[in-house]
């Protein structure tokens, strides 16, 4: 892989609107001064250009990125998730144009509680390793006024124009920095135009004839990590969108980023193909070298609940291609009429209750349609097979062929799609096209959505195609808040809580004395969800937290605390979750009872119990959760090749791999990757091997394992994954590992399941037993024992200074030089040679260098 390509040059070899970072300055001994000179290199090969005329020239690919369309006549305006904030902000006006020119007045502020906060004059556009934004610098902030607000509007590519363009990342109102996310396709490469209306599908060519449409996993760029840092970057059907640390050559469907080289592994395609084989495939060739190029393998993935694996790097197909396995539901051969599976959640989305009717629609012209989804009735004035037609008096023009295919569209829309119909265009042919997008319904009543069949509506009716949108709850997802957060003071760590979501059961807190509470009240929650309908439990529907009293037989004196409709707030090493809009408060009638959930990283909780710690002015409750699924990965896992077991220091436990790693003859070897996943409960190993009379010439002979052991109840065989000469994944879910990753094999966390009759008063326990804490049998410590602790002390010390480096980035910030922290902080987010799907490179590492992102105030206003 070592082939040149576009690299970040040093800031003295560009140009002179390209700023250079400090470097450190220690001279205390050789060694000091080695790495003062990596971390100067490394601050070199910083990318930081300032615009112009509200225009950016990126050098290394000669693009040009023109923001002026972005100015408004008005302002732009967004609201915040909690309802209570509204930001408006104005860019690349011209001198005498806008309110923010002559006048004095801000072109950025917030308004809250009727207040107006300046968030700044003069917006500052920049380009910082491939992350465009806008940054503002308003009035003082505080009680000393040693801080200013500033706002941030971070300009993410994006090839479609979504509602949702404007998004506010969640923030307290004591907070001083703010932060805005703006999805524009300003902010991408210019898009050949085989990209700018490509469909993604191709049909078999004989049987069913099914068509595969992969255009649902066209909306976000995919990262493969690898071992020693680099990373792949995938895209299909789009190219590569352009953002932070994600400075890949325009066209490009995988690129491998490897420091600061950004090489071509493919060029991205409009479509996919079947191979002889009748593999679903993406065959993508690189521009700048002949061996450099990629394959991407699609297969049918709907079982043990995955519905999009994301792109799993399988090494070297031959000499010059990469390749790689992705399992999604879109590759499979589904022939259910008029549903299809949404690829990132699982929903199935089943419009057949609107199917065979005929639905009458007039548009702004008046021109008259008629329209079937799936199947028309033979009532209709359609003619024969058509599933869309014009209509008047005396005949009908048919609109396209209907079909009961239905696809999923990159914005989240399902779509059917009715071709060939009567010819549109004499000159070239054109025939006529419908297209019917299914968007959920978005006029709620009191109590949820009305569930009536909102009338269809022509959007569009001219260019040979006529659009309709239908607005009904078929295609809804469920209800829930945003269960995932960036880290405010670390903003490239995204926490996600989704393992704690429970859909059958409800959580019982514990209640901790004195609390405020009162004896015989119990409190049951659930995370980012309403509570699971239980008998004689009977909050308010959609509330996520419920006190009660229990008589023995049913709850008595509901009171709701909360409803999930606020997203998540991350700072430091605390995810606040907060549940507002419940009752009436008893000492304060105009206010409204409300719950804060403080979830903290403890890598021997398991799932953890909620705890009741205070109720504050009897108006808000105070839960504190331990729970290892925040907790970064495990690095420092000790393995002991002697009895061919693993040790982590962080829960102190170990697992014997002898009936895992014998089969595959691995217990002499030491892995090249050994890492604990906390969220999932996994311990991931991989291992090269080098092997003779096999076909690897491409890897020199060397074969790929990678190894992933879940903790589960019960013990599972060995299950093997797509194996090739040169790579093979595998599987094994037991309870032995279940010490090692923190979690409990037997014994769910405190948890209310929903019966029939609620009829138990049992106290939930008070803390969970984390497997088995068992050392492997061995003959003693001796000499390797001694080693042994003295890796397991430097571990924790290791673990300290982690925990030090996260919770104040200030202190990340004076290390960097010394220590390179940034690159050691971005790491955690890829576990080394297991995929991570992400929405967006800028969303995963998100904003700028985490060191810079908050000051310590900050963080500790957040908690």
């Amino acid at each position: 892989m070592a082939v040149s390509g576009p690299k970040v040059v040093p800031v003295s070899q560009r140009r002179t609107n390209v700023h250079r970072g400090g470097t450190a300055r220690l001279s205390i001994g050789l060694i000091v001064s080695v790495m003062t000179l990596m971390a100067a290199t490394a601050a070199q090969s910083k990318l930081l250009l300032n615009g112009t005329d509200c225009t950016l020239h990126e050098p290394l690919y000669n693009v040009t990125f023109d923001f002026n369309p972005l100015v408004s006549d008005l302002n732009h305006h967004v609201t915040s998730d909690e309802g209570d904030e509204r930001f408006f902000f104005n860019v690349c006006e011209k001198p005498g144009n806008g309110t923010g020119n002559g006048t004095g007045e801000p072109r950025a502020y917030l308004v809250r509680q009727n207040k107006k906060i300046t968030l700044g004059y003069e917006p500052h556009l920049q380009l910082d390793d491939g992350r465009i934004q806008f940054s503002f610098v308003g009035e003082p902030c505080g009680t000393n006024g040693s801080r200013r607000y500033t706002l941030d509007i971070i300009l993410l590519c994006s090839y479609e124009h979504t509602p949702e363009d404007l998004r506010v990342i969640p923030s307290t109102p004591d907070q001083c920095r703010y932060f805005i996310f703006w999805d524009t396709p300003l902010a991408c490469q210019p898009l050949e135009a085989q990209f700018k209306a490509n469909r993604c599908s191709v049909r078999e060519p004989t049987g069913a004839r099914h068509e595969f449409d992969l255009m649902g996993l066209a909306n976000a760029n995919h990262e493969v990590a690898l071992p020693g840092g680099a990373r792949f970057v995938v895209s299909v059907c789009k190219p590569i969108r352009y953002g932070h640390l994600t400075m890949c050559p325009p066209g490009t469907g995988v690129c491998l980023v490897n420091g600061t080289d950004y090489l071509d592994f493919g060029q991205a395609l409009p479509a996919p193909t079947l191979d002889a084989t009748g593999q679903l495939v993406m065959e993508m060739r690189s521009k700048t070298a002949p061996c450099q190029n990629s394959r991407i393998v699609f297969t049918c993935g709907t079982e043990d609940g995955v519905y999009d694996s994301g792109p799993v790097y399988r090494g070297r197909r031959d000499n010059c291609t990469h390749e790689f396995l992705w399992r999604t539901p879109l590759a499979c051969r589904d022939t259910r009429p008029c549903s299809v599976s949404n690829p990132i959640t699982g929903t199935r989305y089943d419009l057949s209750l609107l199917a065979n009717r005929t639905y009458s629609l007039t548009a702004r012209d008046n021109r008259t349609y008629e329209v079937g989804v799936c199947r028309i009735p033979a009532s209709s004035r359609c003619p024969l097979d058509a599933g869309a037609c014009e209509v008047n008096d005396t005949l009908s023009v048919g609109l396209g062929a209907i079909s009961n295919e239905l696809h999923y569209e990159t914005t989240g829309a399902p779509y059917l799609l009715y071709r060939s119909g009567a010819v549109c265009d004499g000159t070239t042919g054109r025939r006529w096209e419908t297209k019917l997008e299914f968007i959920c319904e978005t006029d709620p009543v009191e109590g949820g959505r009305s569930g009536k069949v909102v009338p269809p509506t022509v959007v569009e009716n001219g260019d040979c195609q006529l659009v309709v949108h239908f607005e009904t709850v078929l295609v809804c997802e469920p209800a829930l808040m945003a269960c995932g957060a960036h880290n405010e003071s670390a903003i490239d760590q995204y926490v996600d809580l989704t393992p704690l979501v429970d859909a059958t059961r409800n959580y019982e807190a514990r209640v901790t004395t004195p609390t405020g509470g009162q004896p015989d009240r119990r409190y049951f929650l659930n995370v980012c969800r309403p509570l699971v309908p239980q008998y004689g439990l009977s909050c308010r529907g959609g509330a996520a937290a419920c006190e009660a009293t229990f008589d023995g037989v049913t709850a008595r004196n509901e009171t709701t605390l909360g409803f999930p409709d606020v997203s998540l707030v991350v700072a430091g090493d605390t995810v606040l979750m907060k549940y507002l809009r419940g009752d009436p408060c008893p000492q304060d009638p105009v206010t409204n009872l409300s719950t804060t959930v403080a979830f903290r990283c403890a890598q021997t909780a398991g799932l953890g119990v909620p705890v009741l710690v205070e109720i504050e002015h009897g108006c808000h409750y105070r839960f504190e959760w331990d729970t290892a699924v925040i907790c970064p990965p495990e690095r420092t896992l000790t393995h002991v090749p002697g009895n061919c077991s693993f040790h982590n220091p962080a829960t102190v436990g170990w697992f014997d791999a002898n009936g895992t790693l014998t089969e595959l003859a691995m217990c002499d070897k030491v892995p090249t990757v050994a890492t604990v996943d906390y969220r999932t409960g996994t311990l991931n190993l991989q291992y090269t091997v080098q092997t003779e009379g096999t076909n690897c010439s491409s890897t020199k002979g060397v074969r790929t394992y990678n190894l992933t052991v879940t903790c589960a109840p019960a013990e599972s065989r060995l299950e093997r994954t797509e194996p090739t000469e040169c790579f093979e994944l595998l599987q094994r879910q037991t309870p032995d590992v279940c010490a090692l990753v923190g979690r409990n094999a037997t014994t769910p966390p405190s948890t209310t399941a929903a019966p029939p009759n609620v009829t138990s008063t049992t106290e939930p326990t008070t803390t969970e037993t984390i497997g088995k804490h068992v050392q492997p049998a061995s003959t003693g410590l001796g000499p390797f024992g001694i080693v042994l602790i003295c890796l397991t002390v430097l571990s924790t010390l290791s673990g300290g200074t982690w925990y030090l480096v996260r919770r104040h980035p200030a202190h990340c910030r004076q290390l960097y030089a010394l220590l390179l922290c940034r690159g050691i902080l971005n790491k955690d987010d890829y576990p080394s040679t297991l995929y991570s799907r992400v929405d967006n490179s800028e969303t995963s590492s998100l904003l700028l260098n985490p060191a810079n992102v908050m000051s310590d105030s900050d963080d500790d206003m957040l908690i």
